[in-house]
């Protein structure tokens, strides 16, 4: 009786433990919702991202500011020519063991407008035996400078669906920035989106369905 009671016991532990980890999933998720909601029901359109570029730009446009950044030196082309790629200036007090690179390129619909931007941050000093310059602890270091370059609202912790890797959320208004899951120990993805097109999408998607 007492084995029984004791096996009882531990799986209503498990039970319980497991309806609170799906709660916290849910409440996360919940947030996220009523966050983008709650923005979007503002009618605020955010529509810059760096160095003058802005959701909208035309693919043209964007290798045009592409060409004149690069003429001021401020940056170059990066691997394999498939981003640009600029250095952060080091803040003051920093070792320059942590200099960091972000690459960046536009993210363009059928008609060649961007409707977002990717992002790629990692340090230039990176190595395999250096714990201290690996993705996890970049992390919060370009949260940092992304809460600098777009003020607002602050980042939240979502878990998406099919996934149990956790991702940043950013929203003001109709701008969306998320810092995905590390997929290794160099790069941190980040991706910024215009929630207008992402939400017109979705509901064009829907219809087809139907």
């Amino acid at each position: 009786m007492i084995k029984q009671v004791s096996i009882f016991l531990k799986n209503s532990i498990k039970i319980f433990v497991i309806l609170i980890f799906l709660m916290q999933i849910s409440c996360k998720k919940s947030e996220y919702a009523e966050l983008v909601k709650a923005e979007m029901a503002k009618n605020i359109v955010n529509d810059s991202l760096i160095f003058g570029m802005k959701f909208g730009d035309t693919k043209q446009e964007f290798f045009d500011k592409c060409w004149k950044l690069n003429n001021q030196k401020l940056v170059t082309h990066g691997p394999n020519n498939n981003f640009v790629q600029y250095d952060l200036p080091l803040k003051e007090g920093d070792s320059a063991i942590y200099a960091t690179t972000m690459l960046f390129y536009g993210i363009f619909d059928d008609e060649k407008i961007m409707r977002g931007m990717d992002m790629q941050f990692s340090y230039v000093a990176w190595s395999l035996w250096n714990e201290s310059l690996k993705a996890d602890k970049l992390v919060p270091v370009v949260m940092d400078s992304l809460l600098a370059w777009f003020p607002g609202n602050d980042f939240i912790s979502v878990v998406p669906d099919k996934s149990d890797k956790e991702i940043f959320v950013k929203v003001d208004g109709s701008r969306r920035i998320i810092i995905e899951p590390l997929k290794n120990d160099k790069d941190v993805d980040v991706r910024i989106d215009d929630l207008r097109f992402v939400i017109d999408k979705l509901n064009k998607a829907k219809l087809y369905d139907k």
